[in-house]
């Protein structure tokens, strides 16, 4: 088999407000490894319950799994922000006219705490995430998961090992989604390398839409030449598309090796069948592309993305992701630079600081299958600060359209995520979660989180000046580390009669409590007249 490697070269694409091109020559990647396994069944309602011991989720890697000598200056910049680019029209993005207020009305259903550092979530930092079905929210944190209802009444809950029903294996990076065609909960995570042993992963779907019940698991274990005995999987990140679940991890050995995409079938995971399946070097923290819709869209191809400092975005598209026959290809190398946060966050009081990650794209980015666009978002520079660039890529002009998004003047703000809704051709509902300081407030703001976004027709504005606060900080923290990412999911179902599926999302967002320990907050927040 021939074995993929990293691509020496770029393709130069155009910025958003440039003419049309040519599509550039694409380049085909050649599968570099494969990943397989059989499946075991654990049920969380015969599983015993444990709690974890608060420990670190990984040994030392570096800056949350990059390359070591990363580190941010923690000097403190003040210049005045910039709304960024804002751009729409006929064939723009979620086209209409540019709004720049928060949605109006903004609904905020159900407001409250999940996991924590101290009650069985384990260490810094927090890897928050949760995924909403019809009734049930699951989150999954460090090393715990948890289910709630959806106004946060606990229905169960395990250490993440024991949910997987792996004992004592240190298991972390958990991420969850909800399949909605297939009423299904999937979990992924990662451990250790272990020196001799193929490289593995833990990759979970439930059998039924009870989050509570039984769960098909897998232990994938990865070879071929991109993958090395000893490889630690790290950062793996979680997709689907309406056949596949989609999946990519930047990879090391000790060091950072390289960085892998892949795809398997949900066919295959549901019915509890062995798998196997092809995996394609790609860059560094690429993403795979969520596709939205309730139920979730048919899509002639599946994308994946990597956020590049200094370049702009690569664009992947992959063909037949449930195989067989799966393949990946270097689309397009998309020209809309942007510079990674410039410092670390400030906090109020104190000269520790928070980690605002490296401007890589953290979460999924979503979809629509009835459009050309897929809407993203990450850390950004803005002048000096701290800040957030969202917005959304053309697959077929090959070009980005995008806007800055920020609490106040004086904010710095990280650990942005983003979900999507199609609601017509081209019309979106757009959720951006994130999280916030204020150190020039008075009084100061600790570490907050926030929701702000787009309704039908807005285009890509400039979030700027007004979103809406969902849980503020009571005190600062002597942890340096923040999350490694935070969620977005659109729910399912309508929030109520008035209320129609699709203008629901599920935030989940981290901010510090008593003692300066992590406390993850799950909100839902709705868009539009009647909810």
């Amino acid at each position: 088999m021939a074995f993929g490697v990293l691509l020496a070269g770029l393709l130069v694409g155009v910025d958003a407000a440039a003419a049309p091109v040519p599509a550039p020559t694409e380049v085909a990647l050649a599968a570099g490894g494969r990943g397989a396994a059989a499946a075991k069944l654990v049920d969380q309602r015969t599983n015993p319950k444990a709690r974890p011991a608060v420990t670190t989720d990984r040994g030392a890697l570096g800056r949350d799994g990059k390359p070591t000598g990363t580190a941010l200056p923690t000097g403190q910049t003040r210049a005045a922000k910039s709304p960024g680019a804002t751009r729409s029209g006929a064939s723009g993005p979620n086209t209409g006219g540019v709004r720049t207020l928060a949605p109006s009305p903004t609904t905020i259903n159900s407001n409250f705490d999940g996991i924590n550092q101290t009650g069985g979530g384990g260490g810094q930092p927090s890897d928050v995430n949760a995924s909403v079905g019809p009734t049930q929210i699951l989150e999954t944190v460090n090393r715990r998961v948890t289910v709630f209802n959806k106004t946060g009444t606990q229905q169960c809950t395990n250490t993440l090992a024991g949910w997987l029903g792996l004992g004592t294996t240190n298991v972390f990076d958990p991420r969850t989604l909800y399949d909605n065609l297939n009423n299904r909960f999937v979990i992924i995570a990662t451990t250790n390398g272990t020196a001799g042993a193929a490289p593995r992963l833990f990759l979970a779907a439930s059998t039924s839409g009870n989050a509570c019940g039984g769960y098909f698991v897998y232990t994938l274990t990865f070879t071929g030449g991109l993958f090395p005995n000893g490889m630690l999987l790290d950062y793996p990140y979680l997709g689907q598309d309406r056949n596949a679940i989609l999946s990519s991890t930047n990879n090391f050995n000790p060091g950072y090796l390289n960085s892998t995409a892949w795809s398997v079938s949900k066919a295959q995971l549901y019915a509890g069948a062995a798998v196997s399946f092809p995996a394609f070097s790609v860059a560094f923290s690429t993403a795979p592309v969520t596709v939205a819709g309730i139920p979730i869209g048919t899509t002639a191809n599946t994308f994946y993305v990597a956020g590049v400092p200094g370049t702009g975005y690569n664009l992947y598209r992959m063909t037949n992701s449930a195989g067989p026959g799966t393949a990946l290809v270097l689309q397009a190398t998309i020209a809309n630079s942007y510079a990674a946060p410039p410092r670390r966050v400030n906090q109020c009081g104190t000269t520790v600081t928070l980690d605002p990650l490296d401007g890589r794209i953290a979460w999924a980015p979503v979809q629509a299958a009835n459009s050309q666009f897929i809407w993203f978002t990450h850390g950004n520079n803005i002048a000096g600060f701290p800040g957030i660039r969202y917005g959304a890529i053309s697959t077929t002009a090959n070009t980005a359209t995008v806007a800055n998004a920020f609490h106040n003047g004086t904010s710095d703000d990280f650990s942005p995520s983003l979900g999507a809704f199609e609601t017509a051709a081209n019309s979106f509902n757009i959720w951006l979660n994130w999280a916030y300081t204020d150190t020039g407030a008075t009084p100061c703001r600790n570490t907050s989180t926030t929701v702000n976004g787009v309704t039908p027709g807005g285009g890509v504005p400039a979030l700027t000046n007004s979103d809406v606060t969902l849980a503020i900080g009571a005190v600062t923290t002597t942890n340096t580390r923040f999350g490694d990412y935070s969620s977005v999911h659109v729910d399912p179902a309508a929030a109520s009669g008035t209320c129609p599926a699709g203008q629901t999302a599920l935030l989940a967002q981290q901010y510090f409590q008593a003692g300066g320990n992590w406390t993850t907050r799950l909100s839902r927040v709705s868009f539009g007249a009647g909810c």
